[in-house]
């Protein structure tokens, strides 16, 4: 497989094509297996941006490979999230390799995967002082600040300390002088220094630990346990939990195969643009997409030319990326009489259907409007005579059509909407946008830009 289908396959596809790969590879679920295949695994953590969406990354990936289901939920309690997974949980995200010694009384049930999901860097910074970390000892003469719930920094740190709730919080009591300096996890730190714009907060050198974090399982799932070490140990193989290419995450709510198509595209702009990763995460909603791009992620994945202008408050601190990621074609669906579709108000006088956070759609389609969170309703609705026509993207209706066999639904021509869409990424990563820019034209140059659709239409069409 070459490297554009390689960063597409492990980007962003369902689980069942990520089934369909890996057995193939011989990681598929042993015979015999008594994991529970029509379960969603629910793992509990408190940890925060980015690296809670690292973790949710990385596990529903690895339950993915053994054909299964999980989901991250966020507390805001370290040792509450740690609780929740000893006792009526499915296990604990993250956790350092000594958790059981730490915290005894709150890990009993749970059982340490090997191969550590994450390696995280622990970093002491200061805005006033400048010294060698050269241990543990080195903060005991400072006023140092901490996260609240990080067992090993209450276990650890010296002299006179200040424990808060939120890495913001911290840099924000570092910048004002409140404390001298803040011990916490480098990925966390920076991005709480980048998001809020700071640039006299630094890193102190050398690293104060470099750490090992385990997912935790209850042990009612002990027979999982070792499949998932050999899952875990075949991505570190792969190079998918690599810590030392910088990752960007974001965000979408475009629902399957155009997601995949826009994680192939921009995982190879921000490989060309600096050897970067770049996840996408999927919301399920177009609106939290663009809030949480422009609160804390890096960037949403495409958004029509005038979205600026449709939902400003929503992306304040959101900047195009001025070279297109996709072309949008919004097409009307019916399975009634067909009409000619000469705009928006060739639909004046039908019962009209199309998905939430549709911006456009939501600001131009008249009469008797239905805005459900996903097409699937929307198409079902049509297909049982509910709705005189839905607009969706064609890519994804024809999909929900075949996989259906809406044999009554009819696509109408010319489409509704036919125009670019556009990566948004967020003001902290401006000087990006030159080198992305670039990335992507010669990517529609080389054919690239063309072949990742067709290694995802490859892909679907061949999966099981």
């Amino acid at each position: 497989m070459n490297r554009i289908a390689s960063a597409l396959w492990r980007t962003a596809l369902p689980a069942v094509l990520f089934g369909a790969l890996f057995w193939v590879s011989g990681v598929a679920a042993a015979d015999g297996a008594t994991a529970e295949s029509g379960k969603t695994y629910v793992f509990h953590t408190a940890y925060q941006t980015p690296i809670r969406e690292i973790l949710e990354s990385r596990i529903q990936e690895a339950f993915a490979r053994l054909h299964l289901k999980a989901e991250l939920r966020y507390t805001p309690s370290s040792q509450r999230a740690l609780m929740l997974a000893n006792q009526e949980g499915d296990g604990d995200a993250g956790r350092v390799t000594d958790i059981k010694e730490i915290a005894p009384a709150h890990t009993a049930n749970l059982i340490l995967v090997p191969t550590p999901i994450m390696v995280m860097e622990l970093a002491v910074y200061s805005k006033n002082f400048s010294f060698p970390v050269t241990g543990w000892h080195s903060l005991q003469k400072y006023h140092n600040g901490a996260r609240l719930g990080a067992k090993i920094l209450e276990e650890n740190i010296p002299g006179r300390t200040t424990f808060l709730p939120t890495t913001v919080q911290l840099v924000r009591m570092l910048e004002a002088g409140r404390i001298d300096t803040m011990v916490e996890w480098k990925r966390m730190a920076d991005h709480a220094i980048r998001s809020l714009g700071l640039a006299d907060i630094r890193q102190l050198t050398p690293l104060l630990k470099v750490q090992p974090f385990h997912l935790c399982l209850h042990k009612r799932h002990a027979d999982l346990v070792p499949r998932l070490d050999e899952v875990i140990s075949r991505m570190d193989e792969e190079g998918l939990l690599d810590a030392a290419q910088q990752e960007f995450v974001f965000y979408t709510g475009v629902q399957s195969p155009v997601r995949e198509i826009l994680a192939g595209r921009l995982q190879e702009a921000f490989s060309r643009a600096g050897n970067f990763r770049l996840r996408l995460v999927y919301t399920g909603s177009a609106q939290r997409s663009l809030l949480m791009a422009n609160e804390e992620g890096d960037g949403d994945a495409a958004r029509v030319p005038d979205i600026k202008e449709i939902a400003p408050e929503v992306t304040a601190d959101l900047l195009q990326i001025p070279e297109s990621i996709n072309q949008i074609r919004f097409f009307v669906y019916t399975a009634g009489e067909e009409f000619a579709v000469n705009g928006y108000e060739s639909l004046a006088h039908l019962r009209n259907g199309f998905r939430l956070g549709a911006k456009i759609l939501e600001k131009n389609i008249p009469g008797r409007r239905t805005i459900l969170p996903e097409s699937e309703r929307l198409f079902r609705m049509l297909n049982d005579g509910r709705l005189d026509t839905v607009i969706e993207w064609d890519l994804i209706s024809d999909a929900l059509i075949k996989r259906h066999n809406y044999s009554m639904v009819r696509k109408l021509t010319p489409p509704l909407i036919n125009l670019p869409t556009y990566a948004l990424i967020h003001r902290k990563h401006e000087e990006l946008i030159p080198a992305l820019v670039k990335a992507l034209q010669e990517m529609k140059s080389d054919g690239t830009f063309a072949r990742i659709e067709e290694e995802v239409r490859g892909g679907l069409e061949s999966a099981p």
